[in-house]
């Protein structure tokens, strides 16, 4: 399949519609999880446990998940730069308050007051991940879409790392270790972010001032007719492969959380010394990796089929959890060495669930999806990773307290499920114009 040839022009406004884009991503991704690594100097403070955390977790997912059910047909209506205002301004506005109820010292039952007020940041998230799909799927030819869906993967590994190490290395170095800085860092960027969309992006490059081009599908959503709210969503939840893709994804979510967001408590727990910037380098330059490495084989080694890109990288993560149930069995806890073994379990595993979720949240989605479900393909899909986020959050938290040898384990029949769902849809691709 050949790749389109763009006008120099053209190229450098699509560089200044994603990249900002980009940006907006990785910072709401830093007002998402900043509230893991403050987990410990909330901890300290006894206002948040390791049970507490699970708990925010899970209603943060949950909240997540059910959003997409509305604001991805409703972005498919308003468009993904309406739904980018929406997202950074009010997850913006809500780091903001968690920061100030923190600094004012308002922090009475306070796992439940944070839990309610992530669950509300976390609906205004919702809106972000359909919204950068939905953009970019306009722009980008679907012999593109593999690189792209690696560009998304590496915006995660971003966020990742500002909210895993810069967020905490600026609290520290200037804020003299307040924990409000946790959310009022990221809040503040949000709020530049809202005004760098509000000035640089645009849906099409119809409304940049550039002439449509074919995306190069030709599916049952790129019709110009108008699909009715209520069909469109239908036929999307009963579409076959976007619901194998989102059982693939709801495994993903089990994965990726349930192998970085444990990580840090099993390290203090281990008495390692302090892993954040190692953890927040590792997961930026793996998941980068992954997620880019995807995309080339995706579209080059794969004629942009997303399915056997995410099979092989679970296939890789089925072998690397069966090895890390097993050493943690025969290593025991007092062993130096221990911490270290598991954080390269962690990179390894960051490689494999970024670089899927990127290739099938951020480019199968947009395949399948056309020009009139895209973002409500999106929601759906990613509807399941957070459900499986909730899962691995009400498990694990419990799991892991009882005993730490329990983690990898438990995550296993989940990498086997995604390998094999992915592997039974590996010849399937969207049809593309001309009948290819």
């Amino acid at each position: 399949m050949s790749t389109p040839t763009y006008s120099s022009k053209f190229s450098s406004r699509r560089f200044w519609n994603w990249f900002p884009l980009g940006i907006a991503y990785a910072a709401l991704y830093m007002g998402r999880y900043s509230y893991i690594p403050a987990q410990a100097e909330l901890g300290e403070l006894g206002l948040l446990t390791k049970a507490g955390l699970g708990f925010v977790t899970m209603v943060g997912a949950i909240t997540y998940g059910v959003s997409f059910l509305f604001n991805g047909p409703l972005t498919d209506k308003i468009g993904g730069r309406k739904a980018m205002l929406i997202a950074t301004l009010g997850s913006g506005v809500i780091n903001v308050v968690i920061g100030l109820l923190l600094g004012a010292g308002k922090v009475g039952n306070f796992t439940t007051t944070l839990a309610i007020l992530y669950g509300v940041n976390m609906y205004f998230q919702s809106f972000a991940s359909v919204a950068i799909v939905k953009v970019n799927s306009n722009w980008f030819h679907i012999s593109e879409r593999g690189v792209f869906g690696g560009i998304f993967g590496i915006l995660i590994a971003s966020g990742l790392f500002l909210a895993y190490t810069v967020s905490p290395f600026l609290m520290k170095s200037f804020f003299a270790g307040s924990p409000q800085f946790y959310f009022l860092i990221p809040g503040m960027f949000l709020f530049v972010m809202f005004i760098s969309t509000l000035i640089f992006i645009r849906d099409t490059p119809a409304e940049a001032g550039f002439p449509e081009f074919s995306t190069g599908t030709d599916n049952e959503f790129d019709s110009e007719e108008k699909i009715p709210v209520v069909q469109l969503v239908k036929r999307i939840i009963t579409h076959p492969i976007v619901l194998t893709i989102s059982f693939i994804e709801l495994c993903t979510g089990i994965l990726r959380d349930g192998s970085i967001q444990w990580f840090g408590a099993f390290a203090k727990e281990m008495g390692a010394p302090n892993f954040r910037l190692a953890l927040g380098i590792g997961l930026f330059l793996s998941g980068a990796m992954g997620s880019m490495t995807a995309g080339i084989i995706s579209d080059r080694l794969f004629n942009s089929r997303r399915p056997p890109v995410a099979a092989l990288l679970y296939g890789m993560m089925i072998v690397v959890l069966i090895l890390a149930s097993i050493a943690m069995f025969l290593i025991p806890n007092t062993a130096a060495i221990k911490p270290w073994i598991f954080f390269a379990v962690i990179i390894v595993m960051s490689f494999g669930v970024i670089g899927t979720h990127g290739m099938l949240s951020g480019a199968a989605t947009a395949d399948f999806g056309g020009k009139q479900a895209t973002a409500t393909a999106t929601g759906i899909i990613d509807g399941f990773v957070y459900l499986g986020v909730a899962i691995q959050s009400m498990s694990l938290g419990r799991l892991t307290t009882m005993n730490w040898n329990y983690w990898f384990p438990f995550l296993i029949p989940f990498a086997i499920i995604g390998f094999f769902l992915a592997y039974r849809i590996r010849h399937v691709k969207p049809k593309m114009k001309g009948g290819h």
